[in-house]
């Protein structure tokens, strides 16, 4: 007797044949095969143990037997497109600090990718293969969803590396993903304030934030930045800072500028440094300002201020008619002088060195740069001094050429100028270079204070 026992998911099919006492006989492939189209095995049918068992029971007919005669065919799966993003524009909730405690402020740095980076790896998919129950039913398979197509913006090329799209930066920038587009911005933008919503902002390009920079926050960047508002936190920038608000102190800000600064007002800064010009459109109260070039503010330095600005300063009003502790530096040449000092201290003994080597070589050598007209066995050991001479002459030079250069600056500083278009008032400091002058009572402006090198005093002079 031939049956079929099939699983309630139509994935296997179970063939047994059992002998039949009063009619004993073998069994025929056909009738097998017979007995599972009546059951509606019509897949995944193994043909080997079909034929094996009809042999075993025809040799041994006296027993029963089963064996898997159908498996269902499994379906072969999709395999989807990756997409893989070398960014992210999600925002970090903020960095761990230990246990328990977490820098909100601090949510990682504003990646910006090199020419050549790639943003984004796109591994192609295939399709799967559908799966067939063993009554031949089809299970479908998943269907593969449709490539994105990403576009390429500016900055972005797109190749193809065998089943891989590859999406990578030709410029210097942050990644930008917008609708559908790839693209990389040089400059990094935020529009609103720069708070706990953003974190702390570290971008290599130039940075434009349309609000404000709050207090406990800082902005690093290796170019320029734009702030739309006023800056109450910290800044650190190798480019210029132009805010179209003012500068207001906190207990934590730090503001360092390699270039330029632009701004509306500075109020209460406890120190703010600059290598370039500083621009005021209004007044500097209680503040501390260092300018590697000027200070130029249009109204008034006034309040416990002081401004240090080595080609000098310009102004409305200095000091207060209420009394101010205000301070004014400009030409302070001490810094280089002590450097052209050292550079002096490196020169000596250099100096003294080449001269001993003039002296080893002869003139004739040292001329030509040869050493053919020295006997034979001193040459190798002349080769050496004379390639020593070259290298202290070249040190020798670049140091003179530094040394000319700051003795230049040393003398453009003593020439620096304080300009007051309308009033500088009683109790305000002025210095240039090594000399001190306190006025003692109102000067109406337009003057300038300037050092008088006959007298080695300051003095001024009314401008028409």
């Amino acid at each position: 007797m031939i049956s079929v026992a099939i699983n309630q998911e139509q994935t296997e099919a179970r063939l047994s044949i059992s002998p039949d006492p009063e009619n004993p006989s073998t069994v025929t492939t056909e009738q097998l095969i017979a007995a599972l189209k009546a059951n509606n095995v019509v897949t995944g049918i193994s043909k080997k143990n079909l034929v094996a068992i009809r042999d075993k029971f025809n040799h041994q007919p006296t027993k029963t037997l089963s064996t898997i005669i159908a498996r269902a065919l499994p379906k072969k799966p999709v395999s989807q497109h990756r997409y893989i993003f070398n960014f992210t524009t999600n925002k970090n909730i903020g960095r761990l600090q230990g246990a328990d405690q977490i820098d909100y402020k601090n949510k990682g740095v504003i990646k910006s990718f090199k020419p050549g980076e790639t943003l984004l790896e796109i591994k192609l998919g295939h399709e799967g293969t559908p799966g067939r129950l063993i009554d031949g039913t089809i299970v479908k398979n998943e269907p593969l969803k449709p490539l994105v197509n990403y576009k390429t913006g500016l900055g972005v090329t797109l190749a193809q590396d065998g089943t891989e799209l590859l999406y990578k930066a030709t410029a210097t920038g942050q990644p930008l993903l917008i609708d559908d587009t790839l693209s990389i911005s040089e400059t990094f933008h935020l529009d609103g304030d720069v708070d706990l919503e953003t974190g702390h902002i570290k971008f290599e390009g130039p940075v434009e934030i349309s609000g404000n920079l709050l207090a406990e926050f800082h902005i690093a960047s290796n170019s320029d930045i734009f702030i739309g508002n006023t800056v109450s936190g910290s800044i650190q920038t190798k480019g210029n800072l132009t805010s179209n608000g003012g500068i207001i102190g906190s207990e934590t800000e730090k503001i360092a500028i390699g270039g330029d600064l632009n701004c509306e007002y500075i109020s209460a800064v406890s120190r703010l440094q600059t290598g370039g010009a500083v621009t005021v459109a209004k007044h500097i109260i209680n503040s501390h300002v260092i300018s590697g070039k000027t200070v130029s503010c249009q109204e008034m330095i006034t309040g416990d201020s002081k401004i240090i600005a080595f080609y000098g300063v310009t102004c409305g009003e200095l000091g207060s008619d209420q009394g101010s502790r205000t301070t004014i530096e400009i030409g302070g040449a001490l810094n280089l002088k002590e450097k052209i000092k050292k550079i002096d201290e490196y020169l000596e003994p250099l100096i003294t060195q080449s001269i001993a080597m003039v002296d080893e070589l002869g003139l004739q050598v040292l001329m030509k740069k040869d050493t053919s007209s020295l006997p034979e066995e001193k040459r190798p050991e002349a080769e050496k001094t004379l390639q020593r001479y070259l290298e202290t002459e070249e040190q020798v030079a670049r140091l003179k050429e530094k040394k000319s250069a700051l003795e230049e600056k040393v003398e453009a500083g003593l020439k620096a100028r304080l300009t007051v278009k309308q009033c500088t008032y009683p109790g305000t400091t002025i210095k240039i270079g090594l000399e001190t002058y306190v006025v003692e009572r109102s000067i109406s402006g337009p003057v300038d204070f300037f050092l008088d090198k006959t007298s080695k005093t300051i003095t001024f002079e009314r401008l028409s």
